[in-house]
């Protein structure tokens, strides 16, 4: 009996011996987690190129893609948009050699792309107000008022992409 007796003690007391072992650990320091879903709010400001202002989504313009190119019998290319959002950026490209829809009348040829793009494009794609419903000839028309593209143009073509990855394409030629 004397050998139960002590088998129990010995048992009773390993286990009140890792009890506290276990509950030492823990102690009553403060704990030190690390955050392992990348939530550090010190990395969520990220420098971006110029042209990949984030802000710039195509979201507000209703398309992620928009393409222009109008040639005049004097002048290929005269006018020519390119807007694309991508996934972390936006990239714009903007070429205008004399049509008068400049915002800055002292220069009338513009050749310029990233932020100083985007400074040009954006009041102009915001007027635009294309939708996806939108016929060609609607689109077209917006698109020759916004951008106030003269009547003797010899060719347009405008080429956008929604978000729903339809695309319209529309070429005009004179």
């Amino acid at each position: 009996m004397r050998h139960v007796k002590f088998k129990k003690i010995s048992i009773f007391t390993s286990l009140m011996l890792a009890l506290t072992l276990i509950l030492g650990a823990c102690g009553n320091k403060a704990d030190v987690t690390k955050d392992i879903t990348n939530n550090d709010t010190n990395n969520d400001i990220e420098e971006t190129a110029p042209g990949e202002d984030p802000a710039d989504t195509g979201e507000s313009y209703g398309f992620k893609k928009f393409e222009l190119e109008v040639d005049y019998s004097d002048q290929e290319e005269s006018l020519e948009v390119n807007y694309e959002e991508k996934k972390d950026s936006t990239d714009a490209k903007y070429k205008n050699l004399g049509n008068d829809i400049t915002l800055d009348a002292a220069d009338d040829n513009i050749d310029v792309d990233g932020d100083e793009a985007m400074a040009q494009l954006r009041p102009l794609l915001t007027a635009l107000q294309l939708k996806e419903d939108m016929v060609d000839e609607e689109i077209l028309s917006q698109v020759i008022k916004t951008f106030n593209i003269e009547e003797n143009y010899t060719e347009i073509e405008v080429d956008i992409t929604w978000f729903n990855d339809e695309k319209s394409k529309i070429e005009v030629t004179k």
